[in-house]
């Protein structure tokens, strides 16, 4: 097909979305029986939960989310921290719970995807404690339930106190990475309310409210500070006997009904605990379901016997689930980057970047949307957009045309909406915008090069000092975005304009070919002077495999592969760096380092594995990636524990590590697109990769997208087609 430039964008153009849904975006329903559909396939919340970690494995504490906030749990039996309902956030934890005066720390933990478990035995009588906390997403609450059992033959009498803070602030603005969070408990004033049972703490610096309600039995004291409160109770434990305490923590602000909310709730306290459960699998199946009321369109139901690969796929739409936010003026739904440490407001273009096919099939109007906001950023300006105030927020980050590109080329192709390219935003048309991040990079040559220069470590990989100036990972993607805008403009007709990208793209490509370490599978930064320095990172890894795939020679390709099999690799995990490179003592991060990996570079490597021809390698890589979801959700990275193949894997907190982060996607993200090979060309339609090549993975992808219909990808030992 070769159409002119409006005949192409009038055939296609709106004719069919995803999902069978057209702009505004609201869901068209497809009359289908569930069952046809695979919903018994879909796992529930206690089949994604993690097993029990005891506290001295466990690197940093579970965390809990819903699409209103989140918050991380303490290291007692009912503290919690970190507390972000944006634009409210937490200062401090609320509290240690204490038995007789002494302090019951939790000694083993479990995540769920709405919930959090803690367990511990109190020393004194051997008093067993279990609690379980909720997150609401019907408003700003957190849910308490604390069970005290008494295993011993006698009766025991116990005195319990809980001290409970709320140093909880309204800002609406000046959120970035780092969340600006109250640090003095004297800007907060603390008084009970409705005779003992309620405790309510002001800020004087905003208009924040938080109220502690308790419900079922009620503290026997309620003792307040200045600042804070706390709740005593006393209580005759018979032999064998248990019972439950049961509370809530309401946030709003003087405006807002705060304690008639908290009020209500603890009166229906054990609808709104079971509410936070039903909740979260309503919102889990409707991301599989064709013509669903919560997104625009839906992901494909993955139909597997291989039990590691369904739990990784099904485990990593949870994790990202946890990042979906609509507590914002800016969009109707957001999909926040970090939670809830770091990042709790912003939506980073390179970790977005990261799940932007399943972005485009599961929310294509929410994507269309952001991708529309981001425009209207200067992305030359900053990283990330904060949802609170739509402002862009940080300096410029040298993968910002690469990931906003990418994102732009994926909705287009996934959607079929290529009439998106005629549409005017800041003055200029979304295609003529495509063009300049494809070509942004001839800004950043210098003198004497023909490479784009991306600068300090800080533009690049943080932490390792020599992946700097002229990298093989971003001018490979500079190759990759001409060639793509070459073939846009062709298929437009403007065939002189095509032919003078794919010029300089293949020029560029015989550029970034001279990086290459001969014989060792890697490649060369090359800083000023013209020196060359060999960087084993995964980077440049799949940034080129995915970006200059028909460049590699057959022996480049086999090194390549080489190296990330025998210096990455590990039984459980992977490296960032290798442990043999000269930086690696310097680049100790978990994300960046050689002791583990950002949690989207496996993906990422199992696809750059495939594209080189290695899937049997990818897929067996894939596999043995399971264990990292039995300790919660996927997040912003994993650790090494040792330097040994073997080494366990832990969610990393050291270096600033987040415990949730959106690039937890990108696992989904290599399973539907690289080894269920769900493609899309310019018109939206459902093409195979490598269609004949056995993944060495047997199932069906069900209910993928193509043009309002759903199509059905089966994987066998011939490999893929097409139902």
């Amino acid at each position: 097909m070769n159409l002119d430039r409006r005949e192409f964008l009038n055939a296609v153009g709106t004719a069919s979305l995803i999902g069978g849904i057209s702009e505004p975006g609201k869901p068209r329903a497809v009359p289908l029986n569930p069952s046809a559909l695979g919903f018994n396939l879909i796992p529930t919340a206690d089949e994604l939960a993690g097993q029990w970690m005891s506290f001295g494995n466990i690197h940093t504490l579970p965390a809990l989310a819903s699409t209103r906030g989140a918050c991380q749990v303490g290291p007692d039996m009912l503290s919690i921290e970190a507390l972000t309902f944006p634009p409210y956030c937490q200062g401090g934890s609320t509290g240690r719970l204490t038995i007789d005066g002494q302090p019951v720390n939790a000694a083993e933990f479990r995540w769920f995807p709405h919930q959090i478990q803690r367990r511990a035995v109190s020393w004194l009588g051997g008093i067993e404690c279990k609690s379980t906390v909720r997150i609401s997403s019907r408003g700003r609450i957190i849910l308490f339930r604390l069970a005290i059992r008494n295993p011993s033959p006698r009766t025991h009498e116990i005195s319990l106190d809980c001290p409970l803070q709320g140093m909880i602030r309204r800002v609406e603005d000046g959120w970035a990475w780092f969340i600006p969070r109250p640090e003095n408990a004297s800007d907060f004033e603390a008084s009970a309310m409705d005779g003992g049972s309620m405790i309510q703490i002001n800020d004087r610096l905003s208009d924040a409210l938080t109220v502690f309600a308790f419900c079922g039995r009620k503290p026997d004291a309620i003792l307040i500070k200045a600042h804070d409160g706390s709740a005593h109770w006393k209580m005759r434990l018979s032999p064998h006997g248990s019972l439950n305490i049961e509370m809530l923590l309401c946030v709003g602000n003087r405006h807002e009904p705060v304690a008639h909310i908290a009020r209500r709730t603890a009166a229906n306290f054990d609808t709104a605990f079971e509410a936070c459960r039903t909740d979260w699998q309503d919102l889990f199946t409707a991301a599989f379901e064709p013509g669903n009321k919560i997104f625009s369109g839906h992901l494909p139901i993955l139909d597997t016997p291989d039990p590691a690969i369904r739990r990784i796929y099904y485990s990593s739409v949870a994790s990202l689930l946890v990042m979906m936010r609509g507590c914002f003026n800016t969009a109707h739904q957001a999909y926040v980057t970090g939670s809830p440490q770091c990042a709790a407001s912003l939506m980073y273009f390179w970790d977005t970047f990261t799940w932007a096919g399943v972005h485009a099939m599961l929310d294509p109007v929410n994507m269309k949307n952001m991708l529309r906001r981001w425009l209207q950023l200067n992305i030359h300006n900053c990283y990330a957009q904060d949802m609170i105030t739509g402002k862009g927020v940080g300096p410029w980050y040298s993968f910002n045309d690469y990931s906003v590109f990418s994102q732009f080329l994926t909705y287009i192709k996934t959607t079929g909406d290529t009439a998106f390219l005629n549409e005017v935003i800041g003055g200029r048309s979304v295609i003529d915008q495509l063009e300049q991040m494809a070509t942004w990079w001839k800004r950043l040559v210098r003198p004497g090069s023909s490479m784009a220069n991306y600068g300090s470590a800080w533009n690049l990989l943080e932490c390792v000092p020599t992946y700097t100036h002229i990298v093989a990972s971003l001018n490979a993607a500079n190759v990759w975005m001409m060639r793509q805008m070459a073939d846009l403009r062709g298929v437009l007709r403007e065939n002189a304009r095509a032919e003078t990208l794919r010029s300089q793209a293949d020029r560029l490509s015989r550029e970034v070919l001279t990086l290459y370490v001969g014989g060792k599978g890697y490649w060369y930064s090359l800083h000023p002077g013209n020196i060359k320095i060999p960087v084993r990172h995964c980077i440049d890894f799949f940034t080129v495999a995915r970006c200059m795939e028909k460049d590699l020679q057959p022996v480049i390709r086999t090194e390549m592969a080489d190296f990330v099999h025998k210096q990455l690799l590990t039984q459980h995990w992977m490296r960032a760096l290798s442990l043999q490179d000269v930086a690696a003592p310097e680049s100790n991060r978990p994300d960046h380092g050689p002791m583990g990996a950002y949690d989207a570079w496996p993906p990422f490597t199992m696809d750059g594995l495939c594209r080189l021809g290695h899937f049997e390698l990818a897929a067996d890589f894939l596999r043995r990636t399971e264990g990292v979801t039995r300790e919660g959700p996927l997040g912003q990275s994993h650790e090494l524990l040792t330097t040994t193949y073997d080494s366990p894997v832990r969610k990393a907190r050291r270096g600033g590590q987040m415990y949730n982060c959106s690039c937890s996607g990108a696992f989904a993200e290599v399973i539907i697109r690289t080894f269920f090979g769900a493609d899309f060309d310019w018109q939206g339609n459902l093409s195979i990769f490598q269609p004949a090549t056995d993944r060495t993975i047997t199932g069906t992808l069900r209910n993928v997208p193509e043009h309002g219909k759903l199509k059905n990808i089966v994987s066998g030992p011939h490999g893929l087609s097409k139902t």
